[in-house]
């Protein structure tokens, strides 16, 4: 064999098998001579297969040995080659390179090399093999390369520690001009003195990536995605012809039974520690499945991956099928689970591995969770399936296939191509967990027990609240004050109550003490439930309990398609806005970054059966949200304001995070005055809908799992067109059971907000004549009495943004260079701007009829049932969307009027109809500015003039055990507004002293009167906003 140039490529392709076989080569006349011969080697890309690890999914993509071997026409070897010298470069693949039309790999390895000997004419077997290093030097596989059939039978054995090491392949040289696909003869004939020559190798091994879509489940339906795994995978593997393990003729190693195959890699997509008790919830939302977040998991190359050796079980109408329903009779062919194959009162008929018992399967584990009440479930539930070519009964899982297997659930989680494993216990009794609770102060919700009796009555079911937290959950010990007692030894200092809150404040002068309060009946910690009885056919009825509210029920429902089952809705409620002012304990969740946890045992009694079933269940009460709470347009600007609710991931994050509802959510305005030109549109008509609501006219409805998401319009009104608008949109997310406000303002004309009262001005005092910009706009900080000199609101900044970590050093002097008059435009110092005496009262400012509120306007504000008080950001007449980082969220600033920036404050709104008055608190959070004091109580002030709320903390609190909530006040929001004269102390409500101006802590939404002393020091006055009325 002289001079003979072999230049071989290679081509990494991988590929599943073909419907049918091409002719590669005719009948040739081979005659004598020597062949000058290039070959092109390609490694065939992975076919598509099945389109309905921890391994990425390119582990099989890499060339890390290279050998080719040359048989005569008798198959028997006649020489080797180890191929060192190869180029490895990247060929880009469509779908005509796979071997069944549907490439899985966008490209694929290719191989340039040449061949140390030249080549005769005549007819030959030639093979590539790859990734076999010790192919020719392994005493183990001499023998088996001496024949084409002892090359194909090579046993190649599956390395589980190392995926990357399962890549062999195997292929064929053809002339290159022929198809590069699977061919009955793989002979080869030269007989040219230039002949180009052509391989395709193909793997032993394939791999399965999952996905998942629940595009079509029910509403309050939540599959979190645990791990996928593959089962019963072939240990050994034929290099070069079919894996058919356990078959006859079969001669690699397998177990004397299926089930007892190896099982494969797993994917698992929950990392840490899954104990029995473990809570789902939003914090696995990132490998959860619902219909609002219906897709997870991917098919793409890189994926991660799970890899196996091929197994051909067999295919074709002889094979079972592996549909639950193969007959479309609507009833489960084998719906037995492995506990039970066979129970005497049940067909059962459980059929283990689809009756294929070497076949290879994907198992995915989940837990369910569903909290809709046509079929409330919670557990663990495992699907199943059976690889193979098709989904019906094709059980061979061969080699070089990409399988695209994607779990489609449907309705309650069912998927009819999958095997699913899940069980309700009966008599049983099953509660959803974890349930959400309004952030909100004095709201419900009704919580669902689904209890199957087995044909038994229910004796009782008891609600008892063992954990009732006051403080954050979740969060380190530098969020809160960590020494006061927690929610088991002191539940009366927490959120959660199982009877109707009836109060907006307690007094302590009226109650005693939180504790006494909570333990008198009703116990707002226990409730017991004796009413369960439907008579004459009803399937639904209310009923309430002793001692509690006329208006306090529980629901009692009969299962419309489960037997003995019955569906039991038990009220759950937020306590007061103010548990005893002076502790700060509050219903209303005062943290926007962290929930609040309580823990409620449910007990359920049947008659004529000792057991007693408890279940123990997580109550939250969610983050409270501030962004936004509330939009504000001119009269004449009818923008829209596309609406996302946001809210903080930590205390001191400065970006807002959008939210996924836990449960079906709508939206949809409340209250309205002259406000009907203010409506509601879709964003994403994928995730949500406008519907007829039958109570509110038109609602958004969104999916679980779906952001809140929706655009407030205003369409102009003939009503009134150039009066004031109001709305009040409601949002219910979280399955309904929390509920966020929106306060809708178009038009700064002052209004009142109790019918005939005294006509509020719509934007604080900039100087003695001028108002600020709009309602945003914070103005100026005034000491009493002095309408000379305003701190303008530019002047009213903290020393840095963004405000976060803060610690009582950040506090200092701020601008540096002065403050500025908001009057004049002049630089002035803290010391030289004087104050009135108290006793002549604030004096008026020049404008026409306007006078600076008094204690009894402020008290218009709190007195009545129906004003009430919501914290949070407002946007004003440039702002078209809801922001996201704090700077933008909370600065807002007659600078910065078109950035469309927000501002923190107190929206006061009437509740019946819709009006709203929006107090802020400033850019920097702190609406009021101190003079220096030594302290009779609390902490000294020594920074004359800083910007501070807190009027008596300039660093942590102690200690405080009975007021943790004051721990960090010192750093805490608020805004402190001037009354108009001194009001004599508890003259409309208990106080500490003489009244002097109006606290709006936005924290512990405290909103009353706060004392003289705290604002009027022996070396000064304090400086705080001004708010003016008109009277009627």
């Amino acid at each position: 064999m002289k001079h003979f140039v072999r230049h071989i490529i290679l081509f990494l392709m991988i590929a599943t098998v073909t419907s049918c076989y091409d002719e590669f080569m005719k009948q040739e006349i081979i005659g004598e001579g020597k062949a000058s011969i290039s070959a092109t080697l390609d490694f065939k890309p992975m076919s598509s297969a099945l389109s309905r690890t921890r391994a990425a999914g390119d582990a099989l993509k890499d060339i890390s040995s290279l050998h080719v071997l040359l048989y005569d026409k008798d198959k028997n070897l006649i020489e080797k080659w180890k191929i060192d010298g190869y180029t490895v470069s990247d060929e880009n693949r469509n779908d005509s390179d796979a071997e069944n039309g549907n490439s899985a790999e966008t490209s694929t390895k290719r191989a340039t090399f040449k061949l140390p000997e030249e080549i005769g004419f005549g007819k030959y077997y030639m093979y590539a093999v790859a990734n076999i290093p010790d192919l020719l030097t392994n005493s183990a596989y001499s023998e088996a390369i001496k024949t084409v059939d002892g090359l194909k039978g090579i046993p190649l054995t599956w390395d589980s520690e190392n995926v990357a090491k399962n890549g062999q392949m195997i292929g064929f040289f053809t002339k290159s001009s022929a198809p590069a696909l699977s061919a009955d003869d793989e002979s080869l004939i030269v007989n040219e003195k230039s002949v180009k020559l052509h391989a395709w190798l193909r793997r032993a091994a394939s791999k399965v990536t999952v996905a998942f879509d629940g595009s079509n489940l029910k509403e309050g339906v939540f599959i979190y995605i645990q791990s996928v795994q593959i089962k019963d995978i072939p240990s050994q593997c034929y290099l070069g012809k079919d894996n058919n393990v356990g078959r006859e003729g079969y001669t690699l190693d397998m177990p004397g039974s299926g089930p007892d195959m190896s099982d494969g890699e797993t994917i698992t997509y929950h990392e840490g520690d899954m104990a029995e008790d473990f809570e789902y919830g939003e914090g696995c939302a990132d490998h959860r499945v619902t219909v609002g977040s219906p897709h997870f998991g991917s098919h793409d190359e890189t994926a991660p991956a799970l890899y196996f050796y091929e197994n051909m079980q067999g295919a074709g109408v002889t094979m079972p099928d592996k549909r639950q329903d193969a007959d479309n009779n609507g009833i489960l062919d084998f719906p037995g689970l492995p506990n039970k194959p066979e129970d005497p009162n049940k067909e059962w008929n459980y059929r283990l591995k689809d009756a294929v018992p070497y076949g290879t399967y994907i198992e995915v584990h989940a837990h369910y969770i569903s909290n809709n009440s046509e079929r409330l479930g919670n557990g663990h539930i495992i699907y199943r399936f059976m690889l193979g070519q098709n989904e019906t009964n094709d059980y061979n899982a061969k080699r070089n296939c990409h399988y695209k297997l994607t779990l489609k659930f449907k309705n309650f989680a069912n998927e009819a191509d999958w095997h699913i494993e899940y069980e309700e216990p009966e008599p049983g009794v099953m509660t959803p967990e974890p349930y959400y609770i309004s952030y909100l102060y004095n709201h419900s919700m009704m919580y669902p027990i689904k209890v199957n009796t087995g044909g038994r009555k229910i004796e009782y079911i008891k609600a008892e609240i063992l954990e009732n937290n006051w403080a954050p959950y979740n969060a380190s010990s530098d969020i809160y004050y960590t020494g006061a007692p927690n929610g088991v030894a002191a539940p009366w200092n927490g959120f959660l109550s199982l009877h109707k809150t009836t109060e907006t404040v307690l007094y302590e002068n009226r109650i005693g003490s939180n504790e006494q309060y909570y333990n008198k009946v009703p116990k707002r910690g226990e409730r017991e439930y004796k009413d369960f009885v439907l008579p004459g056919g009803i399937t639904s009825k209310e009923f309430t309990t002793e001692n509690s509210e006329p208006d306090d029920k529980y629901r009692v429902e009969k299962h419309p398609t489960e037997a003995n089952t019955y569906n039991i809705y038990i009220p759950m409620y937020t306590r007061a806005k103010q548990m005893i002012s002076t502790t700060g304990y509050t219903g209303n969740n005062p943290y926007v970054a962290y929930q609040r946890k309580a823990r409620v045992k449910i007990t359920t009694k049947l008659e004529g059966l000792d057991k007693i079933f408890e279940n123990e269940v997580p109550i939250y009460q969610v983050r409270r949200v501030v962004n936004p709470k509330g939009i504000y347009r001119s009269l004449k600007n009818n923008k829209s304001f596309h609406v996302v609710l946001k809210r903080l991931p930590g205390e001191d994050q400065q970006m807002f995070k959008t939210f996924q509802s836990e449960g079906p959510w709508k939206a949809y305005v409340v209250k309205e005055t002259n406000g009907k030109g203010i409506t509601l549109s879709v964003t994403d008509p994928n995730t949500t809908e406008l519907k007829d609501d039958p109570e509110y006219g038109k609602a958004i409805y969104g999916k679980t799992g779906s952001v809140i998401d929706f655009n407030v319009n205003f369409e102009q009104s003939s009503d009134n067109p150039s009066e004031n608008r109001y709305a009040i949109i409601r949002v219910e997310y979280h399955n309904y059971t929390c509920q966020h406000l929106i306060f809708v303002r178009q038009g700064d004309k002052p209004d009142d907000l109790v019918t005939n009262g005294v006509k509020w001005y719509a934007m604080n005092m900039k100087t003695t004549s001028e108002l600020a910009s709009n309602p945003l706009d914070e103005g100026s900080l005034f000491k009493f009495g002095n309408w000379s000199h305003p701190i303008d609101a530019l002047s009213n900044k903290n020393p840095r943004e963004p405000w976060i970590n803060i610690t009582p050093g950040d506090f200092k002097i701020y601008p540096e260079d002065g403050f500025t008059n908001a009057a004049t435009g002049d630089k002035m110092v803290w010391t030289d701007i004087i104050h009135s005496n108290t006793t002549d009262g604030f004096g008026n400012p020049q404008m026409a009829n306007a006078r600076v509120a008094t204690g009894a306007d402020f008290w218009e504000l709190r007195k009545y049932s129906y004003i009430e008080q919501g914290y949070g950001v407002l946007y004003g007449d440039d702002a078209t969307e809801t922001a996201d980082d704090i700077v933008e969220v909370y600065g807002y600033n007659y600078e910065h009027n078109k950035s469309g920036r927000g501002m923190r404050g107190c929206f006061a709104y009437n509740s019946e109809t819709g009006k709203n008055l929006f107090f802020p608190i400033g850019a920097s959070g702190y609406g009021h500015r101190k003079q220096s004091y030594p302290a009779t109580w609390g902490d000294p002030e020594t920074i004359n003039g800083v910007l501070r709320y807190a009027a008596g903390r300039t660093k942590l609190y102690p200690s405080p055990v009975e007021r943790p909530l004051f721990y960090d006040l010192y750093k805490r929001p608020g805004g402190i507004y001037w009354l108009n004269a001194e009001i004599p102390q508890n003259y409309f409500t208990p106080t500490d002293g003489v009244s002097l101006g109006w606290d709006i802590n936005y924290f512990s939404f405290d909103f009353n009167f706060i004392s003289k002393g705290n604002l009027i020091r022996s070396d000064g006055s304090d400086a705080c906003f001004v708010r003016c009325v008109v009277d009627p």
